[in-house]
């Protein structure tokens, strides 16, 4: 009996507050089980005129339960009517979380909007062309990579026939529209190239299906088609390869596909008409279009980075100058702009903005070091995010049109990169000096201290204060020899009591 008594009127009432504490938000758990502790044991000892018959006991047995089980209800009001949210709550302003969850939504959204562009994706993939022997681009005067056609294909006869010294295996293309059967009774406008049959061996772009043949006198002219257009167009059909269709009038052998993303060269191709030399000859002399060449010694290519020019003389004695530009280096070029424009941004910075975030002292008996280092890892996750976020946001602005010249795509997006990165680094910084080192909140409530006439006596300028309670910021409004730099000054826990929003523990 008097286990049973003791399970009733001790343990179980016990039990029950234990279980509602956990509806208390923690910095108020301990108290508020103090007091409801407090409150059972005169439940439990209410006198009566007979204090050891059974029904005093019974009696208060079942008051004490019921008094326990009105614990749940203040429990959950006080967590209704007292939100205290952590430093890392993203609905406050303010607060690290919601600066962190900002910049990875902005990466999100620039992400996507380059994954959905198509000439961003293109150029932000990783180049086919790796290698030291890749083709180069020759393009006539100063059109260096244009969209638009420079070359004669008289003039790449010419090439092809005398220089033989510097260059070999050289290969034409010329881009047209015109229009493909892809139903019985469907039609549709591809952007088509005419081209010899030697142009996708020399880039070595790799076919998903069929493979590439020699082409004689008597075989039907084949088409390659690209990854994008074999699906737009054909619906990605398994069967496509060793299929006739019409182009333009004449029948056309679809001899393969070639792989996602393996064109990076000026024009937007659907396909690639290849013909031999015999039906290539049948072309216009005056017809402009793009020329490659490989070049007999890479490392050419290599002492003149990438980039030469050559002067020929023509029969009647003119000089055309043309330039040569090495395939897998143009490739590489967005990508040489954006860490370019990411030293110059870091040469600048301690030119625009102090690069020193004030004096914070160690306090080294009263902070952990997972808190000290906590402060270090949140500046470095916002410059984490920074890099992606200019990147693709440049990269979006400048090549988010086929249209848009290649020369004025690194303009734009050199003239979008530096100062992205020179306004968000010194973003990060200033945001970084407004934060609180223990729970990384923005500091508020700005107030003056001092006379700016009495700056040499005392010190003067701006008190900001952590709505948590952990301390004070200094900021000097005029620099001195003893107080240059902002300084914090951590409270002692004792000052919590005057802060709704601090939390025990954190110093």
């Amino acid at each position: 009996m008097r286990i049973r008594s003791y399970v009733h009127t001790v343990f179980l009432p016990h039990a029950i507050l234990w279980a509602a504490a956990f509806l208390v938000p923690a910095q108020s758990r301990t108290e508020w089980l103090a007091e409801w502790k407090a409150e059972l044991w005169y439940v439990c000892h209410t006198p009566t005129a007979e204090p050891q018959s059974i029904y005093h006991q019974k009696h208060n047995e079942v008051d004490a339960l019921s008094f326990c089980m009105g614990a749940f209800e203040d429990g959950l009001w006080l967590r209704r009517n007292h939100p205290r949210p952590t430093p890392w709550s993203v609905s406050r302003p303010g607060y690290p979380s919601r600066c962190v969850y900002s910049l990875a939504v902005l990466l999100l959204l620039s992400l996507s909007l380059a994954a959905h562009l198509p000439n961003v994706r293109r150029v932000i993939l990783p180049s086919p062309y790796r290698n030291v022997d890749s083709p180069v681009m020759i393009s006539r005067g100063e059109s260096l990579w244009s969209p638009t056609p420079s070359v004669r294909f008289s003039e790449y006869q010419a090439w092809k026939n005398n220089a033989q010294q510097t260059f070999s295996n050289f290969a034409f293309y010329k881009p047209a529209v015109s229009r493909i059967q892809i139903a019985p009774n469907k039609t549709a406008e591809l952007a088509i190239a005419g081209a010899s049959d030697n142009l996708l061996k020399l880039l070595q772009i790799p076919l998903e299906s069929g493979a590439f043949h020699h082409l004689t006198n008597d075989d039907a002219v084949e088409l390659v088609l690209s990854h994008e257009a074999w699906e737009k167009y054909f619906d990605a059909a398994p069967n496509i390869v060793g299929q006739l269709v019409d182009l333009a009038g004449q029948p056309v052998l679809i001899a393969g596909v070639a792989s996602a993303n393996s064109w990076r060269l000026p024009g937007k191709m659907d396909g690639w008409l290849l013909e031999n030399q015999q039906r290539l000859a049948t072309v216009s002399s005056n017809s402009k279009g793009f020329m490659l060449a490989k070049v007999k010694d890479p490392s050419f290519i290599l002492s003149s980075d990438g980039q030469f020019e050559i002067t020929a003389t023509t029969v009647g004695g003119s000089r055309i100058h043309y330039r040569c530009m090495s395939v897998a280096k143009q490739c590489r070029q967005p990508l040489a702009l954006y860490l370019f424009a990411l030293v110059l941004a870091c040469l600048s910075l301690p030119a625009t903005t102090a690069l020193p975030l004030g004096e914070y002292p160690a306090s080294s008996d009263r902070l952990a070091w997972t808190t000290r280092m906590r402060r270090w890892i949140f500046l470095i996750t916002k410059i984490s995010l920074i890099l992606p976020i200019v990147y693709f946001v440049s990269m979006d602005l400048a090549y988010f049109s086929y249209t848009i010249h290649p020369v004025y795509a690194q303009y734009i997006q050199l003239g979008t990169t530096f100062p992205a990165f020179l306004f968000a680094f010194r973003w990060a910084l200033r945001d970084q000096r407004k934060r609180c080192p223990v729970c990384l909140c923005l500091l508020t409530n700005p107030a003056r201290v001092g006379q700016s006439s009495r700056t040499f006596l005392a010190w003067n300028g701006t008190e900001l204060i952590c709505v948590q309670g952990h301390g004070l910021l200094h900021v000097p409004d005029i620099s001195t020899s003893w107080f240059s730099t902002q300084r914090w000054l951590y409270l002692d826990p004792s000052w919590s009591v005057l802060f709704s929003g601090a939390h025990a523990g954190t110093l």
